[in-house]
């Protein structure tokens, strides 16, 4: 398997091959140093910087975060449940491996709850498609750039202004925690440059649509952008043997 592919052999590698780039300065200590935590490493994998099968040595953490191992077993813990980390009694824990079959599942949930979570969004006033336009903006700017890791993400910050504008925050919550799910699913993809096959032009759709208030093409665009991730995800675990 070559290097490039984004995803790690079947045996996985020690956190000190491929060690977690250190928080940003002024990161909050105390009982939020967890969620700190927990958000970090969600991010590094959802840019790809952590592949399936990376070792979390708990030491290593410590170091690089400069804390206890108290809060880095409680992160650990935090991210074992969500189902991005797995761990063996024995050997640790590590970055959760993905399936062809889980990728599946995953998207087919997204696809009832976020159908019903579209059907409850309250349009946008001026300043808040506004604020949609900035980030689209900010997407096509990444995909000029093939910047991948960034694109990720920003792709799923765009989704979430959206889901925000409905009032049912449980249901906001639920479909947040599977697109962190599906997240690491995401980043295996490659991001294509502007001037080449793909804009934001999925995006762009779900954002006239808003503007319009037209509730069929919203719940149409988004299922057609959900539908061309997970076939390209799809396609690519198979690739891969997965």
């Amino acid at each position: 398997m070559s290097t490039n592919d984004g995803l790690q052999a079947s045996s996985p590698r020690s956190l000190k091959r491929r060690s977690i780039r250190k928080p940003a300065p002024g990161r909050p200590r105390g009982a939020s140093l967890p969620s700190a935590i927990v958000q970090h490493i969600r991010d590094q994998i959802a840019r790809g910087a952590l592949s399936p099968g990376v070792h979390l040595g708990q030491a290593e953490l410590a170091g690089q975060f400069g804390a206890s191992r108290v809060p880095i077993r409680e992160a650990l813990k935090i991210l074992t449940a969500d189902g991005v980390v797995v761990h063996d009694p024995n050997r640790g824990f590590f970055i959760a491996n993905l399936s062809s079959e889980e990728a599946r599942q995953l998207y087919r949930i997204r696809h009832l709850l976020e159908a019903e979570l579209l059907a409850s969004v309250q349009w946008p006033d001026r300043e808040q498609l506004a604020a949609l336009e900035k980030q689209l903006d900010r997407m096509e700017e990444l995909l000029a750039n093939g910047n991948s890791p960034d694109w990720v993400p920003a792709h799923r910050q765009f989704h979430q202004m959206i889901f925000d504008l409905s009032p049912n925050k449980v249901l906001v919550q639920e479909v947040l925690r599977l697109l962190r799910l599906t997240d690491r699913y995401r980043s295996i993809l490659p991001v294509q440059p502007i001037h080449g096959v793909r804009r934001a032009k999925q995006e762009r759709r779900l954002l006239k649509a808003l503007a319009n208030r037209d509730r069929a093409l919203l719940l149409k665009q988004f299922e057609v952008d959900r539908a061309e991730i997970e076939q390209g995800v799809i396609q690519s675990l198979k690739a891969r043997g997965m």
